[in-house]
């Protein structure tokens, strides 16, 4: 795929069908990659011309194939003869009407092939369309740092970063922190959302809210220092009925840094895990609260963040990402296209 050009869209954004395009060279990279925004306004006759005047060796579209972006640049590719191919979050089965069920099947069935965020995601793409080649790749791979450093403070730094709102579970994690209230231990809650007036009204009530740190979202480079304040990172997600964990990609992050993670077994949190960390059942604050208790040992997090840090470095990093994604487009598209 030397000098490839490539279209890519940005994932779980919705449009109007008209993308604009703009250009990049990847630092070091063989290729050209042609970014197409979702927030930009581009007709039907516009895509048309950028796709033929680039005549990319392959489309990568990261919108669900329901969306109408996906579904207009799947119709103008085939169109010009050229390969597209998914990449797709969903994990759950959400039930369609007719029509937006047939026009989904439409587009997988015009696909050279699809990358899947998650195991979960894959096993929907297989189940409608068997035959379609499918990988399974983060949509983003995580910088790991040279070196990691870590604040010294007593007892238990924990986590939480994410979006607050019932399906994420923070709640489950308060419940478990109130079972180790004898246990030295703090809480930063990082991230913001409906929820937050609720959670904090639980603190309250459970009597923890003076050992919780409530900062709001924070920027890259925030987050980039957070990580050194803290020994353990929770991602205490439900299992519900039409969601699941897409991605995990503040675990992914938390272990590049050597902090020890504990997720549960819904959606794609075990996946990003693996044998590096715990995982307990969704919804059980028993079982959160022993793994907490379990992880305030030193020596007990050591292996867990050390072998964390080498499975994203091996699976989650930006290159390993990078080179998965480009090995899968070669396999399906071959090595010129």
């Amino acid at each position: 795929m030397e000098n490839a050009e490539v279209g890519t869209r940005n994932a779980e954004q919705q449009h109007d069908g008209r993308p604009a395009c703009s250009a990049f060279r990847l630092p070091r990279s063989a290729f050209t990659v042609y970014h197409i925004s979702p927030q930009a306004r581009f007709g039907q006759r516009a895509l048309i011309s950028l796709l033929r005047d680039k005549r990319p060796d392959v489309i990568q579209v990261e919108q669900e194939p329901t969306t109408r972006g996906c579904q207009q640049v799947v119709r103008v590719a085939r169109k010009l003869k050229l390969p597209v191919v998914l990449f797709t979050l969903q994990n759950v089965d959400v039930p369609l009407r007719f029509f937006p069920r047939v026009r989904r099947r439409r587009v997988l069935r015009r696909l050279k092939g699809a990358i899947a965020g998650s195991g979960g995601a894959a096993a929907l793409l297989r189940r409608a369309v068997p035959n379609l080649p499918v990988a399974v790749v983060p949509q983003l791979g995580v910088q790991v740092p040279p070196e990691t450093e870590h604040a010294l403070h007593e007892g238990l730094a924990i986590g939480y970063v994410g979006r607050l709102v019932p399906e994420k579970g923070l709640d489950t994690l308060l419940q478990a922190l109130a079972e180790n209230r004898g246990g030295r231990w703090s809480l930063w809650v990082v991230g913001d959302g409906p929820d937050r007036e609720r959670l904090e009204r639980i603190a309250s009530e459970l009597r923890l809210a003076a050992r919780i740190r409530w900062t709001g979202a924070l920027p890259h480079d925030e987050m980039a220092r957070l990580w050194a304040e803290l020994d353990v990172l929770v991602q205490p997600s439900r299992e519900l009925p039409g969601w699941a964990e897409q991605s995990a990609h503040a675990v992914a992050e938390a272990m590049a840094h050597e902090v020890a993670v504990i997720g549960t077994g819904a959606g794609a949190t075990p996946e990003v895990i693996g044998d590096a960390g715990a995982i307990v059942p969704p919804g059980d604050a028993a079982a959160l609260a022993g793994a907490l208790r379990r992880l305030a040992a030193t020596e007990a997090r050591r292996p867990l963040a050390q072998a964390g840090r080498a499975r994203v470095m091996q699976l989650f990093s930006d290159d390993a990402v990078a080179e998965r994604t480009v090995a899968f487009w070669k396999e399906v598209v071959g090595p010129h296209g």
